[in-house]
């Protein structure tokens, strides 16, 4: 595949979301955007706190505004926070929408690793909604970056 259409967003958000949990209760969010960070598609499983959409909005937008996964960013603010801190105003500032430093934001790549897009998780641990969306891209025939 070479374009992240709706389709195959659609199809990126039903394989993460059937992705095996920690416990009965925990429920997810998943949002796909495009290479230049405009949500394709989004979904919260029914009893999942409302505010899991916008988190998984920003883990994929976190990905585009900053150019690496959120794991990185998750590295980076854990070894320099005063420098995190201050990068996370200005997205603000500018997007609207604050940089996120937690597992779960991964690059959707085409097999020549251009980047097409990314897809965000929220709600499990971050090794969960990192492997929940790595299986969602890969399930659409993309490339999944993690970091």
């Amino acid at each position: 595949m070479t374009d992240l259409s709706l389709p195959a967003a659609l199809r990126i958000i039903e394989t993460a979301l059937s992705g095996t949990r920690s416990g009965p209760e925990r429920r997810i969010a998943v949002c796909v955007v495009d290479a230049g960070g405009h949500p394709l598609a989004m979904l919260r499983e029914p009893d999942a706190a409302p505010l899991l959409s916008h988190i998984a909005e920003a883990k994929a937008r976190t990905c585009i505004l900053y150019g690496k996964p959120t794991k990185t960013v998750m590295e980076w603010a854990d070894e320099t926070p005063n420098w995190f801190h201050g990068v996370r105003e200005v997205a603000m500032a500018r997007s609207g929408l604050p940089l996120t430093a937690s597992k779960g934001g991964v690059f959707v790549r085409d097999s020549g690793g251009k980047v097409l897009g990314a897809v965000g998780v929220a709600g499990e641990a971050g090794e969960f909604d990192e492997a929940f969306a790595m299986a969602g891209i890969e399930s659409a025939g993309f490339v999944a970056d993690a970091g």
